[in-house]
């Protein structure tokens, strides 16, 4: 069950208390889950027990049975809810400890630490810049190299399949002249067909698969080094 789901039910079922009462212990867990952290949901969950058991024992700290819990200044009060938040934050210390709050801000940089910094970028800038456009080149080289593939095999069967059919027409054409050399042309013709049909193949596959890959591998080289540069 997630925390929504929970907090449905429990909303559900203190439909018949006051609206000033549902919301105060509405209110109260909502900022239990939120003290504890999204990851400790389901540990929160398991701490409260079942939407219903919640709202009874709501109910009951309302009526005569107040042993089993009390509103205060923070919302309605739980023996084993807050036993749990108690649990809850401790084993939460340490991680609060390494993590700084978001609303801290960082100590800015001292003014030599500015000043070495621009220093080295201005320094190493036609070192990165060269690093950059060499790598660029690179991928640019092979991506025109395998557009050159594409273009070359594309050529190479377009000319092959003109060529067999050439061959074919002319070899019906000489056959009751020179049945042998006929025959021969025809089977260079068929020959020619099939190379054709590899070469596009080839063509094919180039195109369907070996490009889309180039170009996920730029969008991926691309992704990683902008990508960082906007983390950092």
């Amino acid at each position: 069950m997630s925390r929504w789901e929970f907090m449905r039910q429990l909303e559900e079922l203190l439909s018949d208390i006051s609206p000033s009462e549902r919301e105060e212990a509405l209110q109260y867990y909502n900022d239990y889950f939120n003290d504890a952290g999204k990851e400790n949901e389901q540990e929160v969950i398991k701490a409260l027990g079942s939407p219903e058991q919640v709202a009874q024992i709501v109910k009951d700290g309302l009526g005569d049975n107040t042993g089993a819990g009390e509103f205060t200044e923070n919302g309605f009060m739980l023996e084993k809810v807050q036993a749990a938040s108690d649990e809850q934050k401790g084993s939460g210390a340490k991680t609060q400890e390494k993590t700084p709050p978001k609303d801290q801000k960082k100590d800015p940089l001292p003014g030599w630490a500015i000043v070495l910094l621009v220093i080295g970028g201005i320094f190493l800038s036609p070192v990165i810049l060269g690093i950059a456009g060499s790598v660029i080149g690179v991928i640019f080289s092979i991506f025109m190299a395998v557009i050159g593939l594409v273009i070359g095999f594309g050529a190479t069967a377009l000319a092959l399949y003109v060529t067999a059919i050439a061959l074919v027409i002319v070899g019906f054409g000489i056959f009751l002249e020179g049945p042998a050399a006929a025959i021969g042309m025809i089977g260079a013709g068929f020959i020619c067909a099939a190379l054709g049909v590899l070469f596009m193949i080839l063509t094919v596959l180039l195109v369907g698969k070996l490009i889309p890959a180039i170009c996920q591998g730029i969008g991926y080289i691309f992704r990683k080094i902008f990508g960082k540069k906007e983390a950092a």
